[in-house]
């Protein structure tokens, strides 16, 4: 049953259900309690899908992307562009439309951002890497009304914010235990984080912190060392790392970011036994390590469903103010050689 329907049951004109049902002012009450008891009785619900149609030829539902380049370095946000391209793909007929700006470090975040808010967008998709920039974007869409939804990381920032991605500590927590079970009490641990033009991401940052956390959670006191790297620069052993990695002791390394493959052909070069190691995404070096045994443990934080996820959850709050697609926690799926993907 539609608005013809209702209209003609509560008697009055189709303009006034319109109004009812998009909450316009120029309903008496009396009236408007009757057309809303009559949408209850039959169990109206608008065709959001239908009315997008009619719209979409003349009303664009334009989505703005500033995510980091997808160059070798930044390959990972291939993946969530992937996802994002999907969905926009799915909803073109609807109206929806996606525009991608690229950043490298903090000043190109700013400057890009600066580009975005000089056009008219309906919906951002960001990263917050960076904690006064992202705050200074999230701001600023605010005062214009435009939502914010953050991928990959959750950070503090001054207003309440959309995030869709993983519970990092949590996900440092079970690399801990992984890690744990073929390394023990006994064997000595390595953290690899990576670093941007700020210091630390937020995201290794707190898988970190998890990571530490575990052992702490069952009484163990290990040998954990912290190697941090510039994305800029080619990872490289020290006097001090080869002197940490001589032993026979079995050795755990954890790292927090998708540059496991980095590592193994490393340890190979320094005659480095009894590794054992845990890092992040499905990325195709990773996966042929993982398969040859050199990495034990991916986990997958899903990057092409979160960018998927974003277009999707902007375009049901624009079309039906529903915000429950907005937050979303990827849960953290292990890997491992018997269960990863075709590369």
């Amino acid at each position: 049953m539609g608005i013809k329907q209702i209209a003609k049951l509560a008697n009055v004109s189709i303009g006034t259900v319109d109004r009812v049902l998009h909450k316009r002012s120029g309903v008496s009450k009396d009236t408007e309690k009757r057309v809303l008891k009559i949408i209850k009785e039959i169990g109206y619900t608008r065709n959001t899908t239908a009315s997008r149609l009619k719209l979409a030829s003349v009303k664009k539902i334009k989505i703005a992307v500033l995510i980091p380049k997808g160059e070798t370095r930044w390959s990972y946000w291939k993946l969530p562009k992937k996802g994002i391209v999907k969905a926009v793909k799915e909803l073109s007929e609807l109206g929806v439309k996606a525009d991608f700006y690229n950043f490298s470090d903090s000043s190109s975040f700013v400057s890009q951002s600066a580009q975005i808010f000089k056009e008219n967008y309906d919906g951002l998709v960001t990263v917050p890497f960076f904690g006064n920039e992202s705050n200074d974007f999230l701001n600023l869409a605010k005062s214009k009304k435009i939502p914010v939804v953050f991928l990959d990381t959750e950070i503090k920032l001054d207003a309440r914010a959309y995030f869709i991605r993983q519970n990092s500590y949590n996900a440092g927590m079970v690399a801990g235990r992984l890690l744990h079970g073929l390394v023990g009490a006994d064997g000595h641990y390595f953290i690899i984080n990576m670093l941007n033009d700020k210091g630390i991401h937020m995201n290794n940052q707190q898988r970190e912190l998890g990571f530490r956390e575990f052992f702490k959670s069952i009484g163990q006191e290990v040998t954990i060392r912290t190697i941090n790297h510039s994305i800029s620069e080619t990872l490289k052993i020290s006097k001090e790392m080869e002197m940490w990695f001589i032993n026979d002791a079995k050795k755990g390394i954890f790292v927090t970011n998708s540059r496991a493959h980095l590592i193994p052909n490393i340890l190979k070069q320094y005659n480095v036994k009894n590794t054992f190691m845990a890092g992040f995404d499905l990325n195709k070096q990773n996966l042929e390590y993982l398969k040859s045994d050199d990495i034990q443990f991916l986990i997958n934080q899903k990057p092409k469903y979160q960018g998927y996820s974003a277009i999707k959850g902007l375009f049901n709050f624009l079309t039906k103010k529903d915000t429950s697609e907005l937050n979303l926690d990827i849960p953290v799926e292990i890997i491992v050689k018997e269960n990863s993907p075709i590369s």
